[in-house]
């Protein structure tokens, strides 16, 4: 899959380290978008996992978030380009059984001045009721799209991809013409 890739916003430069070890880990390169990912659970999705992995090598600065308090921290200090919300993260990763706190990182995201497109990842849903009412209420909170758990990498590649041309490449199309 190919990305093509546009700044859009000043990268904030900051302390959090991305999945930035692979290659050319070593040299200063100034990372085109900051990618806010959270996941939260007692396992690994492979998403997760694959997306970071992948997306680093082209440039992108992935920033995970494994709590709720982790998520707002990395809001309030550097500049979210893209963020992929897991419902089901915890909001403290200390408390056993903490509850679940991807609806406030969405409406955090939500506030800021300038929203970043927002992918929703859900657990699975036990009714079709379930389901309308949380993907109107994700879609209310600014999502782009939502994903329902289990997600394949390739989906959510895909999913980025439609985020880079939608939101930067018609930006970059805007300047240009300015």
């Amino acid at each position: 899959m190919r990305f093509r890739m546009f700044h859009h916003h000043p990268a904030d430069h900051t302390a959090f380290g991305g999945a930035g070890a692979g290659p050319g880990a070593g040299t200063r390169r100034s990372p085109l978008l900051n990618v806010l990912l959270t996941s939260g659970g007692w396992r690994e999705d492979a998403w997760a996992v694959a997306v970071p992995h992948i997306l680093s090598s082209t440039g992108i600065n992935i920033i995970q978030a494994r709590s709720g308090v982790e998520a707002s921290n990395v809001i309030r200090s550097a500049t979210v380009h893209i963020a992929i919300v897991d419902l089901a993260l915890p909001l403290d990763q200390t408390a056993i059984g903490s509850e679940p706190a991807g609806v406030r990182v969405l409406q955090l995201l939500r506030r800021l001045d300038a929203p970043p497109p927002t992918v929703v990842v859900r657990p699975p849903q036990a009714t079709r009721r379930e389901a309308s009412r949380g993907l109107v209420d994700a879609l209310l909170d600014g999502a782009f799209s939502v994903v329902d758990r289990p997600c394949h990498p390739e989906t959510m590649l895909r999913i980025m991809q439609r985020i880079m041309e939608r939101h930067f490449t018609q930006s970059r199309q805007q300047e240009i013409q300015q």
